[in-house]
């Protein structure tokens, strides 16, 4: 008996000391991955600085600052004069809005005002890091809270597009009571556990496996009840028009995995339409809002980066160093490598126009 109580006190002690390595990862892995996003000093995509010297007069945005939590984000205004509806723009990981510069400014092109904003721990925004994917869905309902207490823009047409975590974003805040219009989903997934799930053996390696359950018990304390929003119960929460796109090649967020167009039997919303992006060479998590001759171009700076990442032996071409980046972009033109797929935001601007307005 004593024996046994013995060998139960061991495996016991066991598994608490694999709880709590495991834990520890968790936290440790999650301060990495969801750490602090920096607009990247040297890129092929275009800025608002771009359009700003090409077009001053023409090409203007006004700061927005509102909060979420404790924290005030930073967020711009993209054509105030525009009147084809608003358009709330949440942005992927890794990034900031201003890495979809060139979508944003095509709308605006468009007909469209645009409230493109940074979330927690992005960018212009404040906070030591981004805390993890639930954020992004609570910075988009603070977003839509501050344009409801706006007396102008909550008479507008409202519009939400989003992009891989955006695209998650813009889905499960439908879970919360704001009035929006309708909504453009593109690379989006269903929860951040399945997502994770399907990425674990990217984010923590072989002990993958044994994290999943601490990184759920991490979620639910960092976020409560709202640690695993669901991207379908929030389309099925709602019955306005919603587009759900999705690179047909994407494997970040896998097009046959944790991507909400792979669940399409569990759409009960009868106003969702779904679109597979198979664009020839542009197919994937990213490359879907390139047109054709600039995923060529920035093709070729791939291909010039490619022996100097081997040769400083990094993984991102940003973390060679600065002397060793510049020479390769200093003449290359951002208009040509970041020009935007018309044809897709063709389909956008369609998809919008259709929708119509408040009733107010």
């Amino acid at each position: 008996m004593k024996k046994g109580l013995k060998v139960l006190a061991g495996v016991m002690g066991a598994i608490g000391v694999w709880a709590g390595a495991s834990y520890g990862v968790v936290r440790t892995s999650l301060g990495s991955i969801f750490g602090r996003t920096s607009l990247l000093k040297y890129t092929t995509g275009l800025r608002f600085s771009d359009f700003e010297a090409k077009d001053p007069a023409r090409y203007t945005r006004k700061p927005v600052q509102f909060p979420s939590g404790d924290l005030m984000l930073q967020g711009y205004l993209y054509g105030e004069d525009r009147g084809k509806g608003l358009i709330l723009f949440s942005h992927g990981i890794f990034a900031g809005h201003e890495c979809y510069m060139a979508g944003i400014i095509e709308m605006v092109d468009r007909g469209y005002q645009v409230f493109g904003f940074d979330n927690t721990g992005c960018c212009e925004s404040p906070g030591k890091d981004s805390r993890g994917l639930p954020q992004g869905v609570l910075d988009l309902s603070a977003a839509l809270d501050y344009v409801e207490s706006d007396p102008e823009l909550s008479q507008k047409k409202i519009l939400l597009f989003g992009h891989s975590w955006g695209g998650y974003s813009v889905c499960a805040v439908l879970n919360f009571p704001h009035r929006v219009d309708g909504v453009i989903s593109v690379s989006g997934f269903t929860t951040p556990m399945e997502v994770t799930r399907e990425m674990g053996k990217m984010l923590f390696g072989s002990i993958s496996g044994t994290a999943l359950p601490m990184m759920r018990v991490e979620l639910k304390r960092r976020f409560g009840e709202y640690a695993d929003l669901s991207a379908l119960d929030g389309i099925n929460n709602v019955d306005i028009p919603i587009m759900i796109m999705h690179g047909a090649g994407d494997t970040y967020v896998n097009y046959h995995g944790s991507g909400i167009i792979n669940h399409q039997e569990k759409v009960k919303n009868p106003n969702v339409t779904f679109l597979p992006l198979d664009y020839p060479g542009r197919n994937g998590h990213n490359d879907i809002f390139l047109s054709e001759t600039a995923k060529i171009a920035s093709d070729e700076i791939d291909a010039k980066l490619a022996p100097l990442k081997e040769e400083y032996k990094v993984k991102e071409y940003w973390d060679l160093p600065e002397e060793v980046q510049e020479p390769i972009f200093r003449d290359v033109d951002r208009f040509v490598t970041g020009a935007p797929n018309k044809e897709l935001f063709d389909i956008v601007d369609r998809f919008y126009s259709g929708i119509e307005g408040p009733l107010i």
